[in-house]
């Protein structure tokens, strides 16, 4: 064997295997292997005066992780007999950097540094034997200034971290908070949305719909203008007296207007894109989203799965129109090519969407409804059931993005009404409407469930299908169907809406969206109630207190302005120094100053009404970072603490006590004994509570 080849993780390198002959050797490193020391600053800071201004430089000291150290001693031996090292780590900054570490410890080791290797990076965005090939027959050196961008974000991010979260410690009074630079932001988009929510004021507003029988069909219309203004019924009494008029008009079809409209698919997915859909779809996060298709790549079934790129190999277009044409026929295959524009800023990293390597491969379920469908490979059963339900929806929207459009025919009926009497003359119109499939295009593949919103339809007065009239027909009124409504505040966010948001206004990047949600949530800074995010005390006083001191550092335009500084360094149009040093110069200034002048914070978690069963004295709410408890008021004299039980109103199963909704140590939520440790009866799920 002459060549030493380098991935991160065992998939990875078992599914290489299968492609390369037995003169590669592939060795995983476990994925990062050596990173900034985990409990101190771990960069050098040196200033240099320059009259009354200062620059610093920064010099990172890495360490090789203490669980790789056993790893890291083992590659440098396997390493020494090998005359050729091919770094083939992932296809993005993290893989770069992964990548120019491993080189980096194999020339410090006399050994491998006797043996003079030569080292090469080859970069592949499938696992495929073609991409493997082409990689191979095209090496590379190691991209800096992609590991200078990955590193810059490193340092962006320890800086904040490291100097901020004493300064937290110090005003709030808890020792185990932290600062994130991007987290921040988001947390403080949590906070601002459930401030919004709080002020919201709710309005009142009435749909008045009519039923109609015509000639032939009944139908229901809803009233859309009075005497030619846009209807507008705020209250009851309003809502009375437009409908005693509309109860005595006369009324006719004044137009029917159906016109085609087209629906085109969406394109193939993106980190972002396929992490929302299967938090609608699934109910996933997008941590768990993230490692069913890191499972796929490795695996060889999709394309690399971090990407903000639509772009699609014109080999896999190809391979698409050809399945298409063959096995839905030639009416399910748009005449040209579909290109989709990309927002991806960054031209070195991964360039094309997700998508599958190999087309002809399906997951179980897709293979029982391709009935007829010859050639066909099925995903193994060893992927897992999450894997299998991803890949069924990335090959899905995939090949429905090569497709036609599905046609419906929109039509519109408006009905006239005309009411005669006190205090004046009026006009009505009303107007209702159905869509009707014409052609199903490319919804014949992509679920139309994923797609349609019927209750949006229904809300919005339209009808399941288009009744029999004609334009000039009189129709007799039936009924008024008045419908009272208020105005919702905007939604707090959950995975799917969050993540969108992010994106959309340039917060973090495809690689960085599961652990910001992971993390502002093991930081006990929002929790997730039914899916959705709510802010904690905590969270409201951290990020009250950073954006109050720190307005230009957690600000969502400063924070996404400097990831186009991170994209500039990536593309190789300014420097890691630089963008520290213009980071790093006010933000010491203004750390110093909050420091002397800001004041403390008491973060109020509410009292109760409880007595201490030690002392007698009032139990109150503390916060650890395990989350909520109670604790004596006299803290230290007493010492008593007690979890804070959520009742469920649920009789325990096994002594007849209370269940209660506990958490563990990791913050996951069960269900147990309020009994505990006398009764030890204990569940995930409320639906597993059996009841006598």
């Amino acid at each position: 064997m002459s060549q030493l080849v380098i991935v991160e993780s065992p998939t990875k390198a078992r599914t290489l295997s299968r492609f390369l002959g037995k003169d590669y050797r592939i060795e995983a490193t476990m994925g990062h292997v050596r990173d900034l020391p985990a409990k101190k600053l771990g960069i050098e800071i040196k200033e240099v005066k320059n009259g009354e201004n200062s620059k610093y430089s920064f010099l990172p000291d890495y360490l090789i992780i203490p669980d790789r150290k056993k790893g890291v001693s083992q590659l440098k031996k396997t390493a020494a007999s090998f005359s050729g090292i091919i770094l083939a780590t992932d296809p993005d900054r993290e893989g770069e950097a992964i990548a120019y570490h491993i080189k980096e410890i194999l020339l410090k080791d006399t050994k491998v540094k006797k043996n003079a290797p030569d080292f090469t990076r080859i970069v592949f965005h499938e696992i495929t034997s073609n991409a493997i090939n082409r990689a191979l027959e095209d090496p590379k050196d190691i991209d800096k200034p992609l590991v200078e961008a990955q590193q810059a974000r490193r340092l962006l991010d320890r800086l904040v971290g490291y100097k901020l979260s004493p300064l937290l410690w110090n005003k709030l009074g808890k020792r185990w908070l932290s600062a994130g630079r991007v987290q921040t932001v988001a947390v403080r988009l949590i906070v601002e949305r459930e401030r919004e929510i709080k002020a919201f004021v709710s309005k009142e507003y009435w749909h008045i719909d009519v039923e109609f029988q015509g000639e032939k069909d009944k139908f229901i219309a809803r009233l859309v203008e009075i005497d030619g203004n846009k209807t507008e019924v705020n209250d009851k009494k309003e809502a009375d007296k437009v409908i005693a008029q509309l109860e005595k008009s006369n009324y006719k079809i004044l137009d029917i207007n159906t016109r085609e409209v087209r629906r085109s698919p969406s394109p193939a997915f993106t980190t972002s894109t396929l992490q929302q859909t299967a938090s609608n779809r699934f109910g996933w996060s997008a941590k768990k989203t993230m490692r069913a298709a890191q499972n796929l790549y490795e695996e060889g079934f999709i394309t690399y799965h971090r990407t903000d790129s639509t772009n699609l190999a014109m080999e896999s277009i190809i391979q698409a129109r050809k399945f298409i044409e063959q096995n839905l026929g030639e009416d399910y295959l748009p005449e040209k090519i579909r290109i989709y524009k990309t927002k991806s800023k960054v031209a070195q990293e991964a360039h094309e969407a997700i998508r599958p390597t190999q087309i002809a491969t399906v997951s179980p379920t897709d293979a029982r409804n391709l009935t007829g469908i010859a050639g066909l490979k099925l995903l193994p059963e060893t992927t897992g059931r999450d894997s299998q339900l991803l890949y069924s929806l990335i090959w899905r929207r995939f090949l429905a993005c090569q497709m036609s459009d599905a046609l419906f025919n929109q039509t519109t009926i408006t009905v006239e009404g005309h009411y005669k009497g006190k205090p004046k003359n009026m006009e009505f119109l009303l107007r209702t409407g159905a869509q009707e499939l014409k052609f199903e295009g490319w919804l014949k593949l992509y679920d139309k469930k994923v797609n349609d919103s019927e209750e949006k339809a229904k809300e919005n007065g339209e009808l399941s299908r288009i009744p029999q009239v004609t334009a000039g027909e009189k129709l007799e009124f039936l009924n008024c169907l008045p419908q009272q409504k208020f105005t919702e505040p905007p939604p707090r966010y959950n995975e799917a809406s969050l993540i969108k948001t992010l994106e959309e206004k340039g917060i973090g990047r495809p690689s960085t969206y599961a652990p910001i949600i992971s993390t502002i949530q093991d930081r006990k800074y929002v929790e997730k109630i039914e899916k959705r995010f709510y802010p904690t005390d905590l969270g409201f006083a951290v990020c009250d207190f950073l954006v109050k001191y720190f307005p230009e550092i957690f600000e969502v335009t400063f924070t996404a302005g400097m990831e186009d500084r991170l994209d500039e360094i990536a593309n190789g149009k300014t420097f890691l120094q630089e963008v520290l040093n213009d980071f790093y110069s006010p933000f010491k200034k203004r750390m110093d100053e909050v420091y002397r002048q800001a004041d403390k914070v008491k973060v109020d978690l509410g009292s109760t009404d409880e007595k201490c069963p030690k002392c007698g004295s009032p139990l109150v709410i503390r916060m650890s970072r395990y989350g909520k408890f109670l604790a004596c008021s006299t803290y230290p004299d007493c010492t008593f603490t007690r979890n804070i039980l959520e009742k469920t109103g649920i009789t325990c199963p096994n002594c007849g006590g209370e269940i209660v909704i506990k958490k563990t140590r990791k913050g996951k939520q069960f269900y147990g004994c309020a009994n505990y440790p006398k009764c030890k009866f204990a569940a995930w799920k409320k639906e597993d509570i059996k009841q006598n």
